[in-house]
């Protein structure tokens, strides 16, 4: 085993533990807001609609990131979950946005729901820190393996092996041309029948 094969599957590894840690921590991020936000709407009637709202992503991501949490281990993978976790992650910058402009300065008190619970307030907000930083880190990740399995890497200007480099014969607009291929048949020009 040459050595660029050898660094090639150890980069491979690393973005796929890397992958591997990131959604563990979507996960956890989500599975805690999830948790939180439901005591919210269970136990208090004045909730709003940003808690709703945080709620709904916490929620939809929790359900989607129980089955993405496998992708990486599976060897076919080669950064698919891309498109989602780009939409995924400005959706938890709203999910960021909405929790401080209602928890952060003197609002913990007075903002929905209910008044006070500042310390769950601040674990949503402290969470969606963490849920969006592992989103961003992971749409990196996934960049880089998208297009290392293309060919090429990112700023480089390259294609995808294509069958010549492989080293199948190249295709020609003559068959004749290819080695090894049977010369075609010979045909009368004025009337297209066989010779």
């Amino acid at each position: 085993m040459d050595t660029g094969k050898r660094a090639t599957d150890r980069a491979q590894r690393l973005l796929r533990t890397w992958l591997s840690l990131n959604n563990a921590l979507i996960l956890a991020s989500s599975a805690i807001i999830t948790g939180i936000l439901a005591h919210f709407i269970r136990r208090y009637h004045e909730r709003g609609t940003h808690v709703i709202f945080q709620e709904v992503i916490a929620v939809v991501t929790l359900f989607l990131y129980l089955f993405a949490m496998f992708a990486p281990a599976l060897k076919a993978y080669r950064g698919y979950l891309l498109p989602l976790n780009l939409a995924l992650s400005y959706l938890w910058l709203t999910n960021l946005i909405f929790s401080s402009q209602d928890y952060s300065g003197g609002r913990c008190h007075y903002g929905p729901p209910y008044r006070g619970r500042c310390s769950l307030k601040h674990a949503v907000q402290a969470f969606n820190i963490l849920g969006f930083t592992s989103l961003l880190s992971s749409v990196v990740a996934e960049a880089i393996m998208w297009f290392r399995s293309r060919g090429s890497s990112p700023g480089t200007t390259g294609s995808r092996l294509g069958n010549a480099e492989k080293g199948a014969a190249p295709l020609t607009s003559n068959p004749a041309a290819t080695p090894g291929a049977p010369a075609p048949a010979a045909t009368d020009v004025t009337d297209g029948t066989r010779v």
